[in-house]
This record gives C-alpha cells, structure tokens and sequence, in this order.
C-alpha cells in the first residue's frame, strides 16, 4: 500500500519557468528583427534631365495686332527637370505610388514645391512642348505598382515655373518624395 500524503505538495520555483518564456521570447523577437525588412524602398536618381521653356507675351492682340492697353510685354520662364527614378522595393508586400513631388530649395532658402503630373495633364504637357517627349520614355505616376521584392525605373516630370536652368544650377537642394499607399513616404535629394 502506498503511503498516503496529506501535507502540501512541495512546490517548485516559478524562476525556472520564467526564465525559459523570457528565452523564448528574446529569440523569436531577435528573429522578428533580423529577418524584417527595416527600409520600405531605396531611391537612386541616375539621370537627370533639363528643359528650360521661355514663353514671350507681346502686349498685342494676335487677332488684330493692335496693342491692349493695360497689358505688358513680358517674358515666362518655366524650368522642367526630367528625373530618372530607379525604386527598388525592400518589402514582402508590393508598393502603389500614389504621387511624386518635389521640393526645391533656393540659396536664400526659399523653397517651391511642385507634384509630377498625372498622365492625362502630361500628355497635355507634351503636346505643348515636344521637346520634353523623348526625355519622358516611361512615366511614372499614381498608378506605378512595384512588386514584392522587384523594382521599377522611369521618368519623373517635374515643373518648377518662373525659374531658369541656371536657378536650378545655383540651388542649395532638390527633394524628390515618393508617396506611397500605406507605407511612409521615401525622399531622395536629386543630384
């Protein structure tokens, strides 16, 4: 016959216990860490591509050449900087661009900020100055999606008005940013 106990059960230390979910813990957040991604996407700009309009405006009708009083002779400058983006997505989970914009930082740290057109007003845009056309060789917009892992490359059109190219020659800094759907946007300094 067995003895029969009727004192309390001897009662392990929980440190033991504590200590190996601490472990286990440890572990599978170290694994966490290293095997996620930590950057959403890397930007390189490659190539960089100016186009610089200037727009003259007589202070005459053009219909009957006669001069509108009140109206000025005066001149438009327009800048447009064709970038070449190259996105490589660091993620397991595909990107969707939403919008591409730009910053551009003068020597007196005045700044202008301008976004890419979409591809409706950039085929206006080259209908207007065709010379931009073979500069724009594959577009990147709103709807640009990149998938898990792979990258994309295109153009960038970007249009700063009322400056010249040796504005942009002059400028203390260029940022382009990369709006993406539910992820943190991405900014690279164009060269």
């Amino acid at each position: 016959m067995s003895d029969l106990n009727l004192g309390p059960a001897e009662s392990s230390s929980p440190a033991k216990s504590i200590l190996i979910a601490v472990i286990v813990l440890a572990i599978i957040a170290g694994a966490v860490y290293y095997l996620n991604p930590r950057k959403t996407a890397e930007l390189s700009v490659p190539k960089v591509q100016l186009y610089a309009a200037q727009t003259a405006f007589k202070a005459e009708d053009s219909n009957s050449g006669m001069h509108v009083i009140g109206q000025s002779a005066h001149i438009e400058n327009d800048l447009y900087v064709v970038a070449t983006l190259h996105i490589d997505d660091k993620l397991r989970l595909p990107l969707f661009i939403t919008t591409i914009t730009a910053t551009y930082t003068s020597p007196k740290d005045e700044t202008l900020d301008t976004t890419s057109p979409s591809a409706a007003d950039l085929a206006r845009i080259e209908e207007s100055f065709p010379a931009l056309t073979p500069m724009m060789s594959q577009p990147l917009d709103g709807q640009t999606q990149i998938a898990p892992g792979g990258s994309a490359e295109g153009t960038v059109l970007l249009h700063f008005p009322g400056l010249t190219e040796a504005d942009w020659k002059a400028r203390k800094s260029a940022i382009v940013t990369v709006n993406l759907a539910h992820q943190a946007p991405q900014t690279i300094t164009i060269p």
